[in-house]
């Protein structure tokens, strides 16, 4: 299992459009510091990383940008080796559908891990940078590093079950451009068709991705108010990608392989 897992991480590492996908990640969280070190800061890092927010732009179009394009690499494993064939080769290697499924997806996990990482250390890093050459980190470093360091881990986590997920999603629908198209139209129904007022937005999957990697805000219940927002969308996420990643080990078990 673990010479197959390592096959398929080094598969992944080779394909020209999941080096573009790094190259992209790494230019839009540089973009966000390059812009953020030209706007006056509206407020000190210890006033923005209080309230969830990593810049003056949203989680959402910083950190959540990585995330997405981690679920996209996690397709193209999936999706590019079925189309070239490689995943019925490998089947005559390792007839056991189960083994090679679960290192598909191991392997989308793993292998986004060092992009994310050097994305969220140039994000909470470059932010840092430009807001002590400004004077306005608003405390000391003790206190402010372990908070960026912990926001980093949050984004590292969920670019991991976005991967995994969607590997998962690229063996249900085979196709890359329909699990890409299916993600914007969940982002589409979420934002604009039922809005953050709905009544189901506690569960919504991207505003609980947003409020797991700001750390902040909160969830309502039939009591009130939930004190631990990160637990309720942690066990959300995860959740999803292992009803996700289990759906699709059982489509591959059955299904005719190209």
């Amino acid at each position: 299992m673990t010479g197959l897992l390592w096959a398929e991480v080094r598969r992944f590492g080779v394909r020209p459009a999941i080096r573009w996908i790094a190259a992209a990640m790494l230019l839009h969280v540089a973009l966000t510091v390059l812009v953020t070190a030209f706007v006056p800061p509206a407020a000190s890092l210890a006033e923005l990383l209080e309230h969830g927010r990593l810049s003056f732009f949203s989680v959402t179009s910083s950190a959540l940008a990585a995330v997405l394009l981690a679920y996209v690499a996690g397709v193209l494993l999936v999706t590019g080796e079925s189309a070239s064939g490689g995943t019925r080769t490998l089947l005559t290697v390792e007839p056991r559908r189960g083994r090679v499924y679960w290192s598909k997806v191991a392997a989308a996990a793993l292998a986004v891990v060092p992009g994310v990482a050097a994305a969220s250390a140039l994000l909470a890093g470059g932010l840092y940078g430009v807001h002590a050459r400004s004077g306005t980190l608003g405390g000391p470093a003790s206190d402010l590093v372990p908070v960026l360091a912990w926001a980093g881990v949050r984004v590292i986590a969920l670019a991991v079950c976005a991967a995994a997920a969607g590997a998962a999603l690229g063996v249900l629908v085979r196709r890359w451009w329909v699990a890409v198209g299916l993600a914007v139209v969940w982002f589409l129904v979420e934002e604009i068709l039922l809005g953050p007022a709905s009544r189901a937005a506690d569960w919504f999957v991207l505003g609980n991705a947003e409020a797991w990697v700001r750390g902040a805000g909160t969830v309502s219940s039939g009591e009130g108010t939930l004190a631990v927002p990160l637990l309720h969308g942690g066990l959300l996420l995860l959740g999803v990608t292992v009803v996700l990643t289990v759906l699709g080990g059982a489509v591959f078990r059955r299904r005719d392989v190209r």
